[in-house]
């Protein structure tokens, strides 16, 4: 596929893979997170942990970035908006704000339904190419290509001298499109090279192919 800019790549018809964690569909005019597990510190804090409070405001800050460049009609969340309830009127005041920008969609994810009582969800929501939804539980849809997240892939590359370096990961197969978490606190788990799934590495500044050796191009 052709690179369309630096830390972004052409991963289908008008369909862009931000290396910043987001899928961008050109004409549709939405954009596509996962997994913010937003106030995941203060989950960490109740339970006693000094975890620093840079996460809530990492989200928020590259979100707007990814806002004002691609001015998307639409926002779609796939999934685990939150952490957990201690985060339920953060999370509900970030919405607000992005919604000054754009239309936003927040899928229910398995960490959002103790919040479902005080956040509007929606179960998924469709184009006509594609459906999307939170992906914690199974779905088959025949004729559309499935947009999830939940599963919090990444990949790594190695060099010759041993180093090894793992980062989020956009998973593509032929049915079913898998996003990375966009909680910097996401560590991501290693997607195995199974023939069905091309693995795409993200970093803010470029996209890599990744291969079963783990070599990268």
């Amino acid at each position: 596929m052709p690179v369309a800019a630096p830390g972004q790549i052409a991963i289908a018809r008008n369909v862009l893979l931000d290396g910043r964690l987001a899928l961008f569909h050109e004409t549709e005019r939405w954009l596509a997170v996962a997994d913010l597990h937003f106030g995941y510190e203060l989950s960490q804090r109740a339970a006693g942990r000094l975890v620093p409070f840079w996460g809530m405001a990492s989200i928020e800050q590259r979100l707007l970035e990814l806002l004002r460049e691609y001015r998307p009609q639409r926002l779609l969340i796939l999934g685990d908006l939150v952490h957990d309830r201690a985060s339920g009127k953060p999370a509900a005041e970030l919405l607000a704000r992005l919604r000054e920008h754009c239309d936003v969609i927040a899928l229910l994810g398995n960490h959002d339904h103790n919040l479902a009582h005080a956040i509007e969800f929606c179960s998924d929501w469709e184009t006509p190419e594609f459906v999307f939804r939170h992906g914690d539980c199974e779905g088959c849809v025949a004729d559309r290509i499935q947009i999830i997240g939940h599963h919090h892939p990444a990949a790594s590359v190695r060099d010759g001298a041993g180093l090894c370096l793992k980062c989020p990961a956009f998973i593509q197969q032929e049915r079913c499109w898998i996003l990375p978490a966009f909680s910097p606190w996401a560590g991501g788990v290693i997607w195995p090279d199974d023939d069905r799934s091309r693995i795409w590495l993200c970093t803010p500044r470029r996209i890599l192919r990744v291969d079963r050796n783990g070599a990268a191009s």
